[in-house]
């Protein structure tokens, strides 16, 4: 099952608060005999960012804005580790050194993102970021 968090040789991947349990919920939309296979691909790419290695595109791309700082001029995105239908909501932090945050996990089957989705990495976003709640 997934840690809530994981440190690799550059990064520090930290699940927020209730993005497990997401992971759980969204899981039950995939059949029982490959939830194993999603679970220890997840964890792969998870230990692969930790330690810094190269993310593909495909498997980790850009999904959104996350939400301006006051005076903040260039836009900042969040990421989603991407294994079809499955897709964990991320960004990098620039509060805490060297860390990453997992939102949240969904489980859906089309490319467009949801506004929903937007809005609770926001939310999450702005605890972490803006607040200093960490996870």
């Amino acid at each position: 099952m997934l840690e809530n968090e994981y440190t690799g040789a550059k990064y520090q991947i930290v699940h927020c608060k209730g993005a497990i349990d997401s992971f759980e919920a969204a899981m039950q939309g995939i059949p029982a005999r490959q939830r194993t296979k999603y679970i220890n691909d997840l964890i792969i790419q998870i230990n692969r960012l930790a330690d810094g290695g190269r993310m593909s595109k495909s498997r980790f791309p850009r999904e959104g804005k996350l939400p301006k700082r006051k005076g903040q001029q260039k836009d900042k995105y969040f990421r989603a580790f991407k294994k079809i239908p499955i897709r964990g909501y991320c960004w990098f932090s620039e509060v805490i050194e060297d860390t990453y945050f997992i939102s949240h996990y969904i489980h859906k089957k089309k490319d467009d993102l949801d506004s929903r989705d937007t809005t609770k990495i926001g939310n999450n976003w702005r605890r972490i970021e803006e607040k200093g709640d960490e996870c």
